[in-house]
């Protein structure tokens, strides 16, 4: 059965051929966030990583194409990925989130904020990855959003909590009667 994730619909709902890349068209870049989102194994992995890299993010410069990347990459996070897939996609996203605009046409001015207002959107996602998945890479990226030190208290006071009622998890809905939170 082949699923579609979050991640897969921004990739086919998006308009990569009107984003520049390094190379002209981003529209390579779609192929290579599908293949890295499917990858079954490290090795592919790796190679879509670097399809997208020599791409969205060279040599530390950001395009156009790179703000779309980072909201795929993020929401790639929502949807349960192999270890070596959610490693390459901090990866990427800790590049993207240290490089700066290229001075080529066509990229924003404010590429960088840009990026970064995306990978806030799912900055739960990267704490919870913090959490549950790959904690230093995840850490290392939410450090780049100035984060760290935030999400570090949460984690080592146990916390396991990052909803806005600060006390119950996200996903658990309590008993419904008397407003208390059943705790598993």
């Amino acid at each position: 059965m082949n699923r579609t994730g979050l991640a897969e619909s921004i990739i086919a709902t998006s308009n990569w051929s009107h984003l520049m890349a390094a190379n002209g068209s981003g529209e390579p870049i779609r192929a290579a966030l599908a293949a890295l989102l499917a990858a079954d194994t490290p090795d592919v992995a790796d190679a879509a990583s670097w399809r997208i890299e020599n791409h969205a993010v060279v040599q530390g410069e950001l395009f156009e194409v790179s703000e779309a990347c980072v909201s795929v990459l993020v929401a790639a996070l929502a949807d349960p990925r192999p270890f070596w897939v959610r490693i390459s996609i901090l990866d990427l996203l800790f590049q993207f989130l240290s490089g700066g605009g290229s001075p080529t046409p066509g990229t924003p001015v404010d590429i960088r904020e840009r990026c970064e207002r995306a990978a806030r959107e799912g900055l739960w996602l990267l704490c919870r990855e913090a959490m549950v998945g790959a904690r230093e890479a995840a850490l290392d990226v939410i450090d780049l959003l100035g984060e760290g030190a935030r999400v570090r208290n949460l984690l080592d006071d146990g916390e396991t909590d990052l909803g806005p009622d600060g006390g119950t998890d996200p996903g658990d809905r309590g008993s419904g009667e008397t407003g208390e939170t059943d705790r598993h």
